[in-house]
C-alpha cells in the first residue's frame, strides 16, 4: 500500500467521504475512473477522521485485487524468466536477486564492437534496473507483511479474551461485551498495538458527551481488562492503559438521586396498586434496603431473635451488593403481616434473570407509580433508601447504627463475629420512625 496515494476526505451532501486516487496504471479495471470513494457516514470531522482508516484500507484491499502479481512484473521485466511459481522458487533458492543484479550489470560484460545492437544491452540494463527496484520494493512489503502478520488485530483479542469467561455474573457479561464493542465501533478493527493514549483519550470526550464519568470510567475498565489479558499472551509489550489518567471534566457528574418530600410518599401509597406491589414498597420505605435485596426476599429470610425479641430480615445469606450489605435488619412494627414461619419466595410475581437477580422486573413494576407522582428524573425507587437515611439522622441515630442498618458498615459477616450494634438497638433506631402514610398492606404470602 505504500505506493499508493494517501487518502483525503471531503464533505458531500452533509457527509465525509474518503477518496482516493486511483493510479493511472489501474485505472483501465475501474472503468477509467480517476478517484474511488466510500462515504463515513458521519457529519462530524472527528468521527470521520477515526473511520478514515478502515475505510482507506478497504479501498486500497480494491486496488491491491486489480493489481498483477508482482512475481509476473519482474518475470517480464528480465525477459520472461518463467511463471510466478518459478519466480518464488527463484527466490526460495537464493538465485533470484543474483538473477536481477547479472541483467541490471549486463552491459559490463558486453562488447558493444563485437554487437552492433547496443540498443538491446540498454534494454536489458533498464529492465534489470526496473526489476530491482521492484523486487527490493518486494522484500519490503514482506518484511511489512510479517510484522503486520504478527500483529493481534482487536476484534481478535475480544473474541479470545471473552472466551475465558472473565466475568460470571451474566449482566457484568453483557456491560464487557457490550464496551469492548463501543470501544472498536469507535477506534475500528485495528491492531492492539495501534491503540494509543491519544485514542483512548478522544474516548472518552465522546462517551463524555452522553455518559457520566462513572460510566466512562466503567466501560474503559473493560477495555483495559482485556489488554491485561493480551499482555500475559505476549500480544502487546505493556498494557496502554495503566497509568492514563483521565480529564476529571470529561463527562457528567455523578447525579444524586433525590429522596421523596413526605406529600408524595403520601401520594405514592394512597394510589391503587396490586398488594404485592404496595407490600415491596413498604418494605423499602421501612427498611431502607436497595431493590434487589428486597425484591429477592424469601419466607424463609424472615427470622426471630428470641433473646431479644425481634424479628427481622436476614440478609447475611443472599445477593447482595457488597460484604457490608450481608446484614440483618428488624422489621418495623408497622409490618405487621411479615411473620415467621412461611416458606417460599415473598415476591413470586418478579421474573429473576440469569444471575438470580430481580430488579429489573421489580423496577419495571413500580417506577409508574412513582412517575404518577413526580416528573422528576432524579425521584427513582432508590430514592425510597434516601429518604430512610434521612428519616434515621434526623431522629438523631447515630452514624454507626444508621450504616449497619443499611449495609454501609462492615455488615454481620464481614467483620468480626458479633461486631456492630445488636438487633434491639437497631429495632429501638428504627421505632423512633413513623410511617403513617404505609397503610392497606395485606397479609402476603
Amino acid at each position: 500500500m505504500s505506493e499508493y496515494p494517501a487518502t483525503s476526505l471531503a464533505l458531500n451532501k452533509g457527509k465525509y467521504y474518503v477518496l482516493l486516487t486511483v493510479p493511472t496504471e489501474l485505472r483501465e479495471h475501474f472503468n477509467g475512473r480517476k478517484q474511488l470513494k466510500r462515504s463515513t457516514g458521519t457529519r462530524d470531522l472527528q468521527d470521520a477522521k477515526r473511520r478514515q482508516h478502515n475505510i482507506s484500507a478497504e479501498l486500497y484491499a480494491q486496488l491491491d485485487d486489480c493489481k498483477p502479481d508482482i512475481r509476473d512484473v519482474i518475470s517480464d521485466l528480465l525477459g520472461w524468466i518463467g511463471d510466478a511459481d518459478e519466480v518464488q522458487r527463484l527466490e526460495d533458492n537464493g538465485d533470484l536477486e543474483g538473477l536481477i543484479m547479472s541483467n541490471k550489470y549486463a552491459e559490463d560484460t558486453h562488447d558493444p564492437e563485437r554487437d552492433p545492437d547496443e540498443s538491446a544491452v540498454d534494454l536489458v540494463h533498464g529492465g534489470g534496473e526496473k526489476a530491482l527496484e521492484v523486487y527490493r520494493k518486494w522484500k519490503a512489503q514482506q518484511v511489512q507483511g510479517t510484522v503486520a502478520s504478527g500483529a493481534v488485530y482487536y476484534s481478535v483479542a475480544v473474541e479470545e479474551y471473552l472466551a475465558t469467561n472473565p466475568y460470571e455474573p451474566e449482566k457484568t457479561k453483557r456491560d464487557c461485551e457490550l464496551s469492548l464493542k463501543q470501544f472498536q465501533d469507535f477506534g475500528g478493527d485495528i491492531a492492539l498495538s495501534e491503540i494509543n493514549a491519544v485514542l483512548i483519550h478522544q474516548y472518552a470526550e465522546h462517551l463524555g458527551q452522553s455518559k457520566s464519568r462513572k460510566t466512562i470510567t466503567k466501560k474503559i475498565s473493560y477495555v483495559k481488562r482485556m489488554f491485561d489479558h493480551a499482555v500475559r499472551k505476549g500480544w502487546v509489550p505493556s498494557n496502554v492503559f495503566v497509568g492514563l489518567v483521565l480529564d476529571k471534566k470529561v463527562g457528567r457528574a455523578k447525579q444524586s438521586y433525590a429522596a421523596f418530600m413526605e406529600d408524595e410518599l403520601s401520594k405514592l401509597f394512597a394510589q391503587p396498586m396490586s398488594d404485592h406491589l404496595r407490600s415491596l414498597l413498604s418494605i423499602l420505605t421501612t427498611t431502607g434496603m436497595r431493590l434487589d435485596e428486597a425484591a429477592l426476599l424469601n419466607w424463609e429470610d424472615v427470622k426471630e431473635d428470641k433473646a431479644q425479641g425481634v424479628v427481622y430480615f436476614d440478609l447475611t445469606n443472599s445477593i447482595v451488593k457488597n460484604k457490608g450489605s450481608q446484614r440483618r435488619v428488624p422489621v418495623h412494627s408497622c409490618l405487621g403481616w411479615i411473620t415467621t414461619g412461611k416458606t417460599g419466595q415473598m415476591f413470586p410475581e418478579f421474573t429473576r434473570d440469569k444471575d438470580g437477580k430481580a430488579q429489573a422486573s421489580a423496577s419495571k413494576a413500580l417506577m409508574p407509580l412513582i412517575r404518577r407522582v413526580t416528573d422528576d428524573k432524579t425521584k427513582v425507587v432508590h430514592s425510597l433508601r434516601g429518604n430512610f437515611k434521612d428519616m434515621l439522622r434526623d431522629a438523631g441515630v447515630s452514624k454507626e447504627v444508621n450504616d449497619f442498618i443499611m449495609g454501609h458498615a462492615s455488615g454481620d459477616v464481614a467483620g468480626n463475629y458479633g461486631s456492630g450494634p445488636s438487633l434491639k438497638v437497631r429495632r429501638e433506631a428504627m421505632e423512633r420512625l413513623s410511617f403513617e402514610f404505609v397503610h392497606g398492606v395485606s397479609n402476603s404470602g
